[in-house]
């Protein structure tokens, strides 16, 4: 009998540990899941896309610094069965966020967003006027996070650009949440054009000699001077053959850049600024991309090759034509626009 007793003694002591054990958990797993805040500070924005797991959600969030726990959001969502109540869009989180509030966040939907389209050629500050006609009121920092910010290494070329986030602002239509930053916009334009660069065209470009920033450039001279898309090509290969035979490139739009307004047509003296995006009295590059170019404007430079043109003019449909001497450049400027005489 005394046997009996001592084993169902032992029943209830293990029975007491495992509940304990279990209390312990549950409570540790709790504290994790409610009050658990992580380090980090301030916001950051997050786009989650359509379909993605709860796993891939974690672990995009703790990276992020906004959950110090990819595995306790999972578990938790396995848990109360919201996995599939999540809804994609972009968020701004507070970094440091308990998984409670985050799956919180995340079941509600996302905040009220801007949609914005910034068409292909734009400058960083055009981009900044759509952002202020958007209503974002933080249009106002966004040229000055243009000007200093580039987190990509190759956004830097040889020499300092005027504004470095210039031509790597991607031409696309966005949703941007009120309460975003100009840092915050500033970064989901660049890492869209970083998505863009896939490793195939940069493959291409390695092939082709061309540096991403270099490639950017020239793209976004060619966005700029082309207004059919069947001239984006027959452009680049003139730029390329200019730079082969290191000659001037001459190109009106590097020009208007410098002088920070669009003219319809620019006098001797413009053509005579003193600007590093002068491209009448300077050779080679300018220092950096005066536009964002559209993706076509980029392959259209890595098709390219250098040709025997080395000039064109624009009749007046838009169309260019391009001749491979200057006489017959300047014959064809004639011919489109009439004589001094």
């Amino acid at each position: 009998m005394k046997e009996i007793s001592f084993i169902k003694d032992k029943r209830k002591y293990l029975h007491g540990v495992v509940l304990a054990f279990a209390a312990l958990a549950a409570g540790l797993f709790l504290y994790f899941y409610f009050f658990y805040h992580g380090t980090a500070d301030g916001t950051v924005m997050v786009e989650i896309p359509k379909n993605a797991t709860g796993r891939e959600i974690g672990e995009m969030l703790e990276e992020k610094g906004v959950i110090r726990s990819a595995t306790v959001f999972r578990a938790m969502l396995l848990a109360t069965g919201n996995g599939k109540a999540l809804k994609s869009g972009y968020y701004t989180f507070r970094r440091g966020s308990t998984v409670a509030e985050t799956i919180a966040d995340l079941k509600n939907g996302k905040e009220e967003v801007v949609k914005i389209t910034v068409p292909e050629g734009f400058t960083a500050a055009q981009i900044a006027d759509v952002l202020q006609k958007a209503g974002l009121e933080c249009y106002g920092d966004f040229l000055h996070e243009a000007e200093t910010y580039a987190p990509f290494p190759y956004m830097y070329g040889p020499e300092e650009a005027k504004v470095k986030g210039e031509g790597f602002l991607f031409a696309d239509t966005y949703e941007i949440p009120k309460s975003c930053s100009a840092r915050q916009i500033a970064d989901m334009m660049y890492r869209r054009t970083d998505e863009m660069l896939t490793p195939a065209l940069r493959r291409r470009a390695e092939e082709r000699h061309l540096s991403i920033h270099a490639l950017m450039t020239i793209a976004s001279m060619v966005e700029r001077e082309a207004r059919l898309k069947e001239d984006q090509v027959p452009i680049a290969s003139v730029i390329l053959a200019r730079l082969e035979k290191q000659m001037p490139l001459q190109i009106d739009a590097t020009v208007q850049y410098a002088l920070g307004r669009q003219k319809e047509e620019l006098t001797i003296a413009d053509t005579k600024i003193d600007s590093p995006y002068n491209t009448y009295e300077r050779q080679g590059l300018p220092p950096g991309p005066i536009s964002s170019p559209g993706m076509d404007a980029v392959r259209a430079v890595l098709d390219a090759a250098p040709g025997e043109y080395l000039y064109y003019v624009a009749e007046k449909d838009g169309r260019h034509v391009f001749t491979k001497t200057l006489e017959e450049h300047q014959a064809e400027i004639d011919r489109i626009y009439g004589t001094d005489d």
